[in-house]
Order: structure tokens, then sequence, then C-alpha cells
């Protein structure tokens, strides 16, 4: 779980979710491991996962309890980015981030060259796609409540026909 992805020729990541189906689908996808962040250990199984405190850790959900626990397992210097926008408020001590000479950044889309970038490791085989499921339209409401409580693994596509 270092700053570089496995398909860039870094260590596979150590994916947490609350979901044990999401958790294997992550494990199935090549995660070096998958932890559920409600275990009291968690962070020591990121840790262990990762060899060492991981100096990287990105957020896809933004809420308080995914920002702590993902600044809590953050080594010394490392960088927390933070993508899903849940919301709350940041659930650490300020000094706390000059002590550890932690970077927190948001991340709210990447710029063209890193889209390049990203499309060249998929071209060449090194991402393994997202499991993606279609649905009829006529289901959108049974999908978007599927949606809601955290049932779907991957991506939704409603499709007309």
């Amino acid at each position: 779980m270092r700053a570089t992805v496995a398909g860039a020729g870094g260590q596979a990541p150590v994916f947490v979710d609350i979901d044990p189906v999401k958790r294997a689908s992550a494990l199935a996808a090549g995660a070096c491991a998958a932890v559920d962040p409600r275990a009291a250990d968690a962070v020591a199984q990121i840790h262990a996962a990762a060899g060492e405190a991981p100096l990287a850790a990105i957020d896809f959900v933004g809420a308080e309890a995914t920002a702590e626990l993902g600044f809590d397992a953050l080594g010394k210097g490392g960088t927390y980015v933070i993508v899903g926008l849940f919301g709350g408020a940041a659930p650490w001590a300020l000094p706390l981030i000059a002590v550890r000479a932690l970077t927190i950044r948001g991340s709210y889309t990447g710029s063209p060259g890193e889209f390049a970038e990203l499309m060249q490791l998929a071209r060449n085989g090194a991402i393994k796609p997202i499991p993606t499921t279609c649905y009829k339209l006529d289901d959108a409401e049974d999908v978007l409540n599927s949606l809601a409580g955290g049932k779907i693994v991957g991506r939704a596509i409603l499709a007309g026909v």
C-alpha cells in the first residue's frame, strides 16, 4: 500500500470495507489483503498486510470513521487522499499532522496526463476491470435501494432494454 499501484510496479493494495462480499471481490481482483474496519485491530491488520505502516491511504468514502482509520494507519511521512464526499469533520488533532509529517490531499478528479497513464495501464492489462452488472431500467428503484444499502459490488448500469 505504497504511493504506487500494483500495475505500475508497486505492491497490491490493502482493501478496507465493512461488506464481506466486497472484501472477497477485492481479494479476487488482486488486493493483497481485505480488512474489516470494524475489527478492533484493523490498523494492525493493515500494517501487517502492507509489511509496515503504509505511506499512502485513499479514502473513497470520506466519512469521519474512514478518515480516522486511514489517518491512524498511515506511517510517518505518509499521504492521506480523500476522494469520497460523504461528509463530517476531521477526527484528528491538528498537531499530529506536523508531528507525523503527513500530507492530506483531496482528489476530486485526475489530470488529463494521469488519465492517459491510467488508460495505458488498462490497455497493458495491468488493471483488472471493475465488476459491472447491467439492470433493466424498470428495476431502477430496486437498484438504487441496493446501492443505498451498500449491496452493489462494483458498478451498476441501468439500460433501457
